[in-house]
């Protein structure tokens, strides 16, 4: 093979790559009774509207978004305790998986939350 057939061939790859991450994003949904579900790797509005639709699914009619972002990158959740409930945080888009695990940690313990751990987290 030629030189330059193998650096089209690289060239469309890395097109090819570029265009499949260009449209993901992430959504997540909790309802009242603290079910969370999340769903990523598409674009932003079909990412809400996959998540809205496991939980419709699952049986929870009062689910809701509590985050969406159109920004591939890493996403963490986590959880924890404030009163006899719980406090969520979602981090999404973010340029690596310790900065969205720190970021839904912080958001737990702005919102009254102790003890925050996290509980899921992707990359997508």
């Amino acid at each position: 093979m030629k030189r330059s057939a193998l650096f089209r061939l690289a060239l469309l790859s890395t097109a090819v790559a570029a265009i499949q991450n260009a449209n993901a994003g992430s959504a997540v949904a909790h309802d009242s009774h603290g079910h969370t579900v999340y769903s990523f790797g598409h674009p932003k509005t079909v990412a809400i509207e996959r998540a809205l639709g496991m939980a419709r699914t699952l049986g929870w009619a009062d689910a809701r978004i509590i985050a969406a972002s159109d920004v591939t990158g890493y996403g963490a959740i986590a959880v924890a305790r404030k009163g006899n409930g719980s406090v969520i945080g979602a981090a999404l888009g973010r340029p690596s998986r310790v900065d969205a695990e720190q970021l839904a940690i912080e958001i737990c313990l702005k919102g009254g939350g102790t003890d925050p751990k996290v509980r899921w987290e992707w990359h997508g």
